[in-house]
Parts: C-alpha cells; structure tokens; sequence
C-alpha cells in the first residue's frame, strides 16, 4: 500500500566533480590573461603557485565542512567555507610574498587577491552549491520516508487494534465478570456492559485517524478505568482532571491508553491493597503535559516488557520529532509517573 522510499547513503564527505565543461577552458583563460599582466614567466609561475595553494586550502575547507558530523547547518557548512576562502587569500597571497620575493611582480596590488578569489568561487562554489542540494534532496527524502513509516505504523496498528490494543484478555474477563454479575447484582453487570460500550463507542472511530483529541482519549480511559474499578471493588480508585480547553489538544489515538494499562497490568493488579491511579492533563507555554501516576508495584515492575512504551515513543518521535517525549519516573511513595510532553495543538492548528 505505501511506496518504500531508497534514500542514497551519505558521502561521509566525499565530493562528487561538478559536471562543468567550461570550467577548465575559463581556468586557462583566467590564467593565460593573468599571465599578461605578470613581469615575467617566473613572476606568472610564482602567481600561479599562489593561487593554487588558495584553491587547495578553500577545497580543503569545503571537504571539512561536508565531511564533520559536527555542521549539521547549512548555515554551520557556509561559515566553515567562508573562513577557509578567506584564509586561502591571505595565505595565497603570504606565500608569494614569503617564499617566491624575488619573482614578485609590479601589477597592481588588487589584482592577484581578486583573480585569486574568481579562481576559488569559479571552482569551488559550485561544488559547494552542489553538495547542499545534495543534503537538502537527502533530507527531504528522509522526511518522506519518516512520514511513509507512521502512515505504515498507525495502519498496522488498526489490523492489531483489536488483538493488541484492546486487550483480548481484557474483553473475555469483561464478559465474564459480567456473566457473573447477572446472578450476583444485575444492576453492577448492567453498568459493566455500559462502559464496556462506551470505550469500544470511543476506541474504533478514532484508529482511522492519525491524531485525535485529548478529550476523546481521556474519556476512553475513564470508561476502561470504570470497568476496572467494578472488577477490583473498592480498593481501587482513579480520578481524571483536565480542563475543557487542554481537552480540545490533539494526541496520537491510544497513547494515553497505552500508559494506562501498562499501569494497571504491571502495577495495579499485582499491588495488593488499596490503588489508584490519577490522569491529569495542563498546558504551559504551547506545551501539552499527560501524567498518568499510579502507586502501583514500582518502577521495575510496571517497565514490563516494554513494548507498549517504546511503541508510543516511536509514534511522538515520528509525529512531533525531537518536540515530544514520553518521561518515566519512580515516586517516593512508591509507583511510576508516565508523562507524555508535546506540542499542544487543536484541529484549527493543523
């Protein structure tokens, strides 16, 4: 269904000539006119040596720049060259004076630092020019290719929503509490089957959908919440807080799910005793902040095997990138703080 998409490797800074014929035909012009001005054939020579330690060095700087995973900028890239043509002028211009003084010539002082300057940016800056359309064609691909993995993602992730994000097991002992219920108190098996009903209503409509509100989400979690409570009695408790502005925020579909029953597999259910687990949502400064805090096992304990969290950081990295994170942190009280942190956005926005 999606198109793989074959990014070239880098060139961990190798440059590729630049597909230009009349560069040397303009080369031995420049140089066969410069040679015009020069006093002598050994003043040419000691011209043309100047000038050709000014292209090494410029070429020199331009292969750094490319080459160091340092300059990542292009504005970083276009600096390092910048520095390097002007230190290849000055030392151009420093070895002629140094080592060839006695073949210096008379011709005016502007003109070898100007020819020396043609010289480098009728050489060196197309390959410049050429290699940053090189990472810029390299970058926007990656992109591509980034945008084709969580369409492919969020697409496998609705084939499994029904064996992987809405628990199997979860569906069956529902059921089956509720079957039990029925002979024991027909009006807490008729609530059970009410929110079972409200968070599949919640669950389906929104896995079509790359993103859905945060309102949606927390009310899929309450309904699942509210199922729980019912099966583990009165000592369990939760509590869902967030204004009605931050629910208008977007957030991938089942992110917030996906912490809650990692809370509730790993750390309600093995806790013996009174539990909890509390969702509060805020926004400071465009940032959206989801913590879903439970006083469950520990840290350890509710890590599990990991699949469920590493799935959600690898949708917030795809969709948000570096602007979105999810943060795991053990209480002193004992428990795990699941905090997701991205850009808060409403539909208006996108």
């Amino acid at each position: 269904m999606y198109q793989e998409l074959t990014m070239p490797g880098p060139d961990n800074g190798s440059l590729t000539p630049v597909s230009w014929p009349l560069l040397p035909a303009l080369a031995v012009l420049g140089m066969s006119a410069f040679a015009s001005f020069s006093a002598s054939r050994s003043a040419w020579l000691a011209d043309s040596l100047a000038i050709l330690l000014a292209y090494t060095l410029a070429q020199a700087g331009l292969c750094l720049s490319q080459k160091i995973l340092w300059f990542k900028h292009a504005s970083q890239r276009w600096a390092i060259l910048a520095l390097s043509v002007v230190l290849a002028l000055l030392a151009g211009l420093k070895a002629e004076a140094v080592f060839w003084p006695a073949m210096s010539t008379g011709h005016a002082s502007w003109l070898l630092p100007a020819i020396i300057l043609v010289f480098i940016f009728a050489t060196v800056l197309p390959a410049a020019i050429d290699q940053e359309i090189r990472h810029r064609t390299q970058a926007s691909l990656a992109a591509e290719a980034s945008k084709h993995k969580v369409e492919r993602q969020m697409l496998e992730a609705r084939l499994a929503a029904l064996q992987g994000q809405i628990e199997p097991h979860f569906l069956f002992n529902t059921l089956a509490n509720t079957r039990a219920l029925i002979h024991q108190d027909a009006n807490q098996a008729e609530q059970m089957l009410n929110h079972l009903i409200a968070y599949l209503r919640a669950a389906m409509p929104d896995m079509r959908l790359s993103t859905t509100t945060l309102g949606q989400e927390l009310d899929r979690a309450a309904a699942y919440l509210q199922i729980f409570q019912i099966r583990l009695g009165a000592r369990f408790q939760y509590s869902v807080q967030a204004a009605d502005e931050v629910r208008a925020c977007l957030i991938p579909p089942l992110a917030i799910m996906s912490l809650v029953e990692n809370a509730i597999k790993h750390g309600i259910e093995p806790q013996p005793g009174e539990v909890r687990i509390d969702i509060h949502a805020r926004c400071e400064g465009g940032t959206l902040h989801v913590a879903v805090r439970d006083n469950g096992r520990g840290f350890q304990n509710e890590l599990g095997s990991g699949v469920g969290l590493l799935n959600v950081q690898e949708r917030l990295l795809a969709l948000f990138g570096e602007k979105a994170e999810l943060r795991l942190s053990p209480l002193q009280t004992g428990g795990v703080n699941a905090e997701l942190i991205l850009p808060a956005t409403t539909r208006g926005q996108t």
